[in-house]
This record gives C-alpha cells, structure tokens and sequence, in this order.
C-alpha cells in the first residue's frame, strides 16, 4: 500500500507457515505511525526475510539493504541461529564481510 499524501509504502505480507515464520510472528513490533498503531516486523527478522529473498536472484536490492540494517541494533545471537537453521549462514556471512 502506498499512502500518496507522504509517499509511504506498506508491503502487507501474510504470515507463511512453519516454525520460524510463528517465530517471526510473535516477535513483531507494535510502533505508532502518525497516531495509528501498526506492527512491525522485527530488524533481525527483516533481514532473514531479505535474505531469503535473495537467496536465489542474489538481489543487490536486497542485499544492500541488509547490510545497512546490519549496521543498526540487533540481536546477534537470534540472526545467527535463524540463518543457520534457514540454510542462510553462509549468505549472511558474506553480506556481513562486504
């Protein structure tokens, strides 16, 4: 979704199956976006997300996006199990090194 007025865009992505993904689910974020509650997913989890996505095309989208949200606080220990149990380690390993 696109709000026109101030440009910000919404991707509504509805929960997958499995473990992680309730995992994912149950650790969202409630934030308060200009007087309405929304909720988020979490920075780890975002870029498990794009990990996956770029796991296959090798998105530079993607992947420059995960190294900037790299950058900012997380949980290490959480993204490193996850990528793991994932089969994106070695993914998460590279991007981490460029």
């Amino acid at each position: 979704m696109i709000h026109l007025p101030t440009v910000v865009k919404i991707d509504l992505i509805p929960r997958k199956p499995g473990e992680y993904r309730r995992t994912e689910f149950e650790r969202r974020q409630r934030v308060n976006f200009a007087g309405i509650d929304l909720w988020i997913v979490s920075r780890e989890d975002l870029i498990l997300s794009k990990l996956d996505w770029a796991r296959e095309s090798r998105s530079e989208l993607q992947l420059r996006d995960v190294r900037h949200l790299l950058e900012g606080p997380l949980d290490a220990d959480y993204l490193q199990r996850w990528a793991a149990h994932l089969e994106m380690e070695q993914l998460l390993e590279e991007v981490q090194r460029d």
